[in-house]
């Protein structure tokens, strides 16, 4: 679990990571140059003509493992230093490209890297190419507030997506669900914590991914293919899709699952 955050307090990701340490009451704290406008709430220390490279290899020395996020394909000199200041005093370095991955499936990841490297001290820093400063901003916010809650989780979240659906955590129904109710509450109760969050806070887009995992084990225990008509045709029904399959079911339990989590396990960024 995260205790302190060190950061230079520049706009964008590394004065978002300050802002989320004030907001959940972490300890904070870093370096920045004598002549940057940095607030005073930030708790930096400031060094006198010191240039950037300094204040970077500073924060690295003095965290346990380096977040760093980028957005896109950009070279910059914050972050080969930031590379090169890792591999000199062998600490972790995870770069975190919002481009390419963001929102809960980026916090599930880095919490994922926290834990495995037991990282309580961390420095975080970042690029603003390509976005402005305040999308960088807000995408690291949302991100981070996101890592530290499933950090402190003790139903182990940071284990991989492909086993959101444990089988033995899942147990065999004799008589499975008639209706598309009962087969939503039959998965709530049965899956952790952990997983209700995972899904809760996918986008719609995302919910494809779980085809392979919860999809599967509605096919194989709602006996579907077999003898339950009375599931299919109240998901038919819910859904207006008279036409609907026994194969494309699951995929309507599980956004009928995915918006009711939305109420009670989606994680949200108070102002």
């Amino acid at each position: 679990m995260i205790e302190k955050i060190i950061s230079s307090g520049k706009p964008g990701a590394a004065a978002a990571a300050l802002e989320i340490a004030i907001k959940l009451g972490l300890s904070h704290g870093g370096w920045c140059r004598d002549d940057e406008p940095i607030l005073d709430k930030y708790h930096l220390e400031r060094l006198p003509r010191a240039p950037d490279q300094s204040v970077t290899e500073k924060a690295v020395d003095a965290s346990q493992g380096s977040l760093y996020f980028t957005a896109g394909e950009t070279v910059s000199l914050r972050l080969e230093t930031t590379k090169k200041a890792a591999w000199r005093l062998n600490k972790p370095l995870l770069i975190q490209d919002l481009s390419i991955e963001s929102g809960f499936f980026a916090s599930r990841r880095i919490a994922m890297w926290l834990t495995e490297n037991r990282i309580r001290v961390l420095h975080v820093d970042g690029d603003d190419e390509g976005r402005t400063i305040s999308s960088v901003a807000d995408s690291v916010s949302k991100i981070l507030e996101a890592t530290f809650f499933l950090s402190t989780m003790e139903t182990g979240i940071t284990a991989p997506l492909q086993s959101v659906v444990d089988r033995e955590r899942l147990p065999q129904r004799e008589n499975p669900p008639e209706t598309m109710e009962m087969a939503v509450t039959h998965l709530e109760r049965s899956l952790s914590l952990k997983d209700r969050a995972t899904i809760a806070n996918m986008t719609s887009d995302e919910l494809v991914s779980l085809h392979f995992t919860l999809g599967s084990y509605i096919n194989s225990h709602f006996d579907l293919f077999t003898t339950n008509t009375n599931l299919l045709t109240d998901c038919q029904r819910r859904s207006g899709k008279w036409g609907l399959a026994p194969k494309d079911v699951a995929a309507v339990v599980i956004r009928a699952l995915w918006e009711r989590l939305r109420a009670t396990c989606r994680i949200r960024v108070i102002k």
